[in-house]
C-alpha cells in the first residue's frame, strides 16, 4: 500500500456520519412499527414483511457504526485530558452529560412507550395521567409483568445505548490510564495491521460473542468491541488510509453480502446456520468499514450547519422513539391508510422532535437535560450549584448502573 496516502487531521466526515447514523436509527425505529415479524414495543395495524427487507439493509451494522464513532470521539476527548485531577473532572462532566438525559428519559420520555404498549395489549384502559401516577410507584402491582429495568418497570428501552456508553466509558478511561504499559502494546499496534486481517479479527470476536453469550449480552459485548476498536484506531492514519486503499473492495463486498442476506431471509439459500452466521457477521463488520470509507470519500468537508446538526443528535435520539410510538398510537384508531399513516409518523416525528428541541434549548439551564451544552458563561457559585444538583440527581442512577 502507498504509505503516502494522507488523512486530514480533522475528520469532518465522522461528524456527518454521526448525524446520518442517528437519522438512520430514527427511520429504522419507524420501520419497526410496520414490520410483520420483528418484535417492538408497539405495532401499527398496517404491518408488512416487505418493510423488513428495507430494515435488513441497516440492521446488521447500524449500532456498531454508532459505537465505533463513539469510540473515536472518546479517544479525541481523552487525549486532551492530563493528570489525575483532569481525569476525575472528565469523568464527572461526562457522567452528568450522559446520565442526566438518561434520567430524564427514564422518568419522563420512555413511560409513553410503556403506556402505548400496555394499552395495545389491553393490560390497561386508563388515561396517561392515571398511568403515570401509577408509574411513579415502583411497587405498583399494575406492572407485575413489566419488572425489568433500572428500577422495577422503569426500563431504558431505546436508551440502552446511553446506559452502556456510560458504563463502557468508565472501562475505557481506566484502560487509558494504563495503556502505555508493555502488556497493552499489541492492542495499540492494531491500527497498523492490514485491513483484511483487522476484518478477520473483528469477525472472530463477534462469532465468539454469538457462540458464548446470550440475549442482550451479545449486543452489549459487540457494542463494546466496536467502541474499543474505534478508540484504538482513532488516530492511526494507516487505518484511515487503508479505507481509501480498499474503497472499491469494501463497497462491492458489502453490496454483494447485503444482497445475499436479503436473499437468505427469503429462504433462497438453504445453508447451515453456522455458515449464515459467519457471513452475516462479515457483512456487519464490512458495513461499518464501508460506511466509514464512503463518508471519508464524500463527506470530509465542513458547513455552517454541521455543528448545529451534531448538537441536535442527542435530543432527537432521546425523544424520537416515544414520539413515533405515541404518534402511531394516536393515529391507529383513525385508520388513515397504509400510505398516510407512515407518512404522518415520519413527518410528525421529525417535526415534534425539532419543536421540543428548539423550545428546550432556548432555556439555557434546561439544555443539559436533553444532552446539549449550555451557551452562557456562569460564575463559580452558579456552576458549583449546577454540578451539585446534577450529582444529587444522577448519583442514585450511577449506583444502580454500577452495582
Amino acid at each position: 500500500m502507498n504509505k503516502q496516502l494522507h488523512v486530514t487531521n480533522r475528520h469532518y466526515f465522522l461528524d456527518w456520519l454521526r448525524v446520518i447514523a442517528f437519522a438512520v436509527l430514527i427511520f429504522y425505529h419507524i420501520g419497526m412499527l410496520y414490520s410483520e415479524n420483528w418484535g417492538f414495543h408497539f405495532k401499527s395495524t398496517y404491518i408488512s414483511r416487505y418493510v423488513e427487507y428495507f430494515l435488513l439493509v441497516f440492521a446488521p451494522w447500524r449500532m456498531l457504526l454508532i459505537w465505533f464513532i463513539s469510540g473515536v470521539a472518546l479517544r479525541f476527548m481523552l487525549d486532551k485530558v492530563r493528570g489525575v485531577k483532569s481525569n476525575a473532572l472528565f469523568v464527572l462532566n461526562r457522567s452528568i452529560f450522559i446520565l442526566l438525559p438518561l434520567l430524564v428519559g427514564l422518568w419522563l420520555i420512555v413511560p409513553f412507550q410503556l403506556y402505548a404498549e400496555m394499552s395495545q395489549k389491553s393490560v390497561i384502559d386508563i388515561t396517561y395521567w392515571q398511568f403515570y401516577l401509577a408509574f411513579l410507584d415502583i411497587n405498583n402491582e399494575m406492572f407485575a409483568n413489566y419488572q425489568s429495568g433500572v428500577w422495577p418497570h422503569v426500563d431504558v428501552n431505546h436508551l440502552w445505548y446511553l446506559r452502556s456508553l456510560w458504563q463502557f466509558m468508565l472501562i475505557i478511561i481506566l484502560f487509558s490510564l494504563f495503556m502505555k504499559l508493555p502488556f497493552f502494546t499489541p492492542l495499540l499496534k492494531l491500527g497498523k495491521v492490514r485491513l483484511p486481517l483487522l476484518v478477520s479479527l473483528l469477525v472472530i470476536a463477534m462469532l465468539l460473542t454469538h457462540n458464548y453469550l446470550e440475549g442482550d449480552a451479545v449486543r452489549e459485548a459487540n457494542g463494546f468491541i466496536f467502541l474499543f476498536i474505534g478508540f484504538l484506531l482513532a488516530k492511526h492514519n494507516y487505518f484511515w488510509a487503508s479505507l481509501k486503499h480498499y474503497f472499491w473492495v469494501l463497497c462491492v463486498s458489502f453490496t454483494l453480502l447485503c444482497i445475499y442476506i436479503l436473499m437468505a431471509y427469503q429462504n433462497v439459500f438453504d445453508l447451515p446456520s453456522y455458515i449464515f452466521t459467519t457471513i452475516y457477521n462479515i457483512q456487519r463488520v464490512l458495513g461499518v468499514l464501508t460506511m466509514l470509507a464512503l463518508a471519508q470519500h464524500f463527506l470530509n468537508f465542513k458547513t455552517n450547519y454541521l455543528k448545529t446538526f451534531n448538537s441536535w443528535v442527542f435530543p432527537f435520539y432521546l425523544l424520537h422513539q416515544s414520539v413515533l410510538i405515541i404518534l402511531c398510537f394516536v393515529l391507529q384508531p383513525l385508520e388513515v391508510g397504509y400510505f398516510i399513516e407512515p407518512l404522518l409518523v415520519v413527518i410528525g416525528t421529525w417535526c415534534i422532535c425539532a419543536v421540543i428541541t428548539l423550545i428546550v434549548t432556548r432555556i439555557d439551564i434546561l439544555r443539559p437535560l436533553i444532552g446539549v451544552k449550555t451557551q452562557n458563561s456562569y460564575s463559580k457559585p452558579y456552576k458549583l450549584l449546577g454540578y451539585t444538583v446534577s450529582l444529587i440527581l444522577v448519583c442514585p442512577l450511577a449506583f444502580k448502573l454500577v452495582f
